[in-house]
């Protein structure tokens, strides 16, 4: 082997060992950030439990800060490669819709970090995810995507009311997030136990009927 295919192949292993530790820090740090929020997170739990050192995390990420907005767009990337993949431009435009909504209320159910996560940045008024170059031009497709089927449903008449996508998504979040981050006090003034998963099924079908009804679905 001559000496510049050695070098090439010293700098591919280089490069893949580079994104395995930068992967390894972020998946830590994704625990860290949701079980802590942003002030209470340390470094060092992050750099024991990744095995590496802090001068690593400074070196790939910069700060606590940047490796924090790092973090965010990590999440944020994971839902919406999952969303991108329910391709709404093909099939019945109810039967996606009700996809979306089941996937958003599971994912939401099943992730408690992503949860976590924005739920410490909205104590936190937004103030990282606002420093963030990509999670607002990672969503817009989700919107652009959902506006379309939004029309294809309504002009082929499957939807018998239109609704505004930005709108429709707040509502399927809300009716997939609202009590689970509001669990322990909702919980105690409706006398029901939130985190039961039979109360949460019946909870993912109250869910399907009421975004169906916003949408006028016909024949469900």
């Amino acid at each position: 082997m001559s000496q510049s295919e050695n070098l090439a192949k010293s700098s591919n292993v280089r490069t893949r060992d580079a994104a395995r530790t930068q992967a390894e820090i972020l998946s830590v740090a994704i625990g860290e950030f949701a079980e802590h929020g942003f002030h209470d997170a340390r470094i060092g739990r992050i750099t024991q439990a990744a095995n590496c050192n802090s001068r690593m995390i400074y070196h790939y990420f910069g700060s606590k800060e940047r490796l924090y907005v790092a973090v965010l767009d990590r999440v944020f990337e994971d839902i919406r490669k999952q969303e991108a993949d329910l391709r709404f431009d093909e099939g019945d435009p109810a039967e996606k819709i009700i996809e979306l909504l089941t996937f958003t209320y599971d994912y939401f159910l099943f992730n408690g970090n992503f949860r976590k996560i924005t739920r410490n940045e909205n104590l936190l008024n937004g103030d990282y995810i606002k420093r963030s170059n990509a999670i607002r031009d990672m969503s817009q497709p989700l919107i652009v995507a959902l506006g379309k089927l939004l029309d294809r449903g309504f002009a082929s008449g499957a939807f018998t009311r239109k609704a505004d996508p930005v709108q429709l998504y707040l509502s399927i979040v809300a009716l997939s997030a609202h009590h689970l981050n509001n669990a322990a006090t909702l919980g105690v003034v409706v006398g029901q136990n939130l985190n039961n998963p039979e109360w949460q099924a019946e909870r993912r079908v109250h869910a399907v009927d009421t975004i169906s009804s916003l949408l006028g679905v016909k024949n469900r």
